[in-house]
């Protein structure tokens, strides 16, 4: 319903018959939705797309209709139609990205807001900061979580007043400025993270180059966490203010 919404600030002087028809009926169709009339909205757009078939903008509305309805299949059906004609329409790959989202298929979700977000304009920051919201939460349904909060920080810079990102950030950042573990291990996955990187800047590259390497470096930092921290300090750890445990995690030596 916001993608109708949206439609109804635009006008112009010297629109023709049709487009004064047809912004009048996308207008009619935004006020049946705010009511709920979903099924009467749906017969307005498909008296527009009578005089249009082709019109890719009001076929992607009706798209959402049947979204917002819960039709997902019809929902598709309609944007897939869109795609044909329009491959690279970012409103269409947004609903799209809703669909698969609702269909619990997050995967390609993530194809579709990240479609979205490549051929919106950088004028409208306000689609782009919803496609990146959306994007976050697809990323963290993943597990994707620093991918997420990144989403979600770009989403801010769009439109500083995206309330869902800013919600989605609060909620789901840990005292480290990380993703949250759903496990409740922020502490461990943190001090994983110092290490490694700590690892990469001492051998001069980016990636463990094989699975060997992966369980060497794994073993010693988890070595380090049971004996240097868990062992050592016990309870006194976790009353630790975050900046003490920061400076316990850069202190300890783990590789040498």
């Amino acid at each position: 319903m916001r993608n109708v919404l949206k439609i109804m600030s635009r006008s112009s002087q010297k629109a023709s018959k049709f487009q004064e028809i047809r912004l009048g009926g996308i207008g009619l169709a935004a006020d049946l939705l705010l009511k709920k009339k979903f099924n009467e909205a749906r017969q307005v757009f498909t008296k527009i797309l009578e005089l249009n078939p082709n019109d890719v903008e009001v076929m992607s509305l009706l798209a959402d209709v049947y979204s917002i309805e819960g039709n997902l299949a019809k929902a598709e059906e309609w944007l897939d139609k869109v795609l044909l004609l329009k491959p690279d329409y970012p409103h269409a790959l947004y609903i799209m990205g809703e669909v698969y989202h609702e269909k619990g298929d997050f995967e390609k979700a993530i194809v579709m807001y990240r479609k979205a977000i490549e051929n919106f304009s950088e004028d409208k920051k306000e689609d782009l900061a919803d496609a990146y919201q959306n994007l976050g939460c697809e990323l963290w349904e993943v597990r994707s979580r620093e991918e997420a909060l990144e989403a979600w920080k770009t989403s801010l810079k769009y439109n500083p007043k995206q309330k869902y990102a800013k919600r989605n950030l609060k909620e789901f950042t840990n005292e480290y400025g990380m993703g949250k573990s759903p496990v409740g291990m922020d502490d461990f996955w943190a001090f994983m993270d110092f290490k490694r990187k700590e690892y990469f800047s001492m051998k001069g590259k980016e990636i463990l180059n094989s699975m060997d390497e992966a369980n060497v470096v794994m073993k010693k930092i988890m070595d380090a966490w049971n004996t240097q921290i868990i062992d050592k300090y016990g309870a006194k750890f976790d009353k630790m203010k975050t900046k003490e445990k920061i400076k316990l995690f850069n202190e300890i030596i783990v590789f040498r």
